[in-house]
């Protein structure tokens, strides 16, 4: 089974995907881990460094390789031509649906969408705010919120 995690920031999907994955005993990935791990920077770092285009550029760049089994360390991709596809979870970072790249193929794939109420959202943002989220108004994260939800959906339609 390979299942793909999606929602907005602090959704529960890094989260959910570890538990999901250690009860039923499969591999489990996070995109955003995945791309720290790869780059050996934070997000935040990344972003700071080089922008949004680029970064959103690499994680589907990441996205796309969750096709393609990981390797044993769990460090790396194998590129295997001959690698079937592995089995897992997959948690997306938030903004994984910005890009119509990502939208084409997460529609094409096993999906659950994490959308708890909003102020469970934004409690959960003000404690710990992701790199997305730091520096933005309650307003701006509603919007960008509002935006991403009419994205998810339309990955079910």
């Amino acid at each position: 089974m390979k299942l793909y995690i999606i929602g907005f920031s602090s959704a529960g999907k890094s989260t959910l995907a570890k538990s999901l994955a250690a009860g039923w005993n499969i591999p489990g990935w996070d995109t955003d881990e995945i791309f720290e791990q790869e780059h050996s920077q934070s997000i935040a770092d990344f972003v700071l460094k080089q922008g949004w285009e680029a970064f959103r550029k690499a994680e589907s760049d990441i996205l796309l390789k969750t096709q393609i089994r990981f390797t044993a360390s769990e460090s790396s991709f194998s590129e295997s031509a001959n690698t079937p596809q592995y089995d897992g979870i997959v948690a997306c970072g938030g903004g994984i649906v910005e890009s119509e790249i990502n939208r084409a193929f997460l529609a094409s794939q096993r999906l659950l969408w994490l959308s708890p109420p909003w102020e469970l959202l934004l409690s959960r943002i003000r404690q710990n705010p992701s790199a997305f989220c730091t520096g933005k108004s309650e307003q701006e994260i509603y919007d960008d919120y509002l935006r991403r939800c009419i994205l998810y959906r339309s990955l079910f339609a």
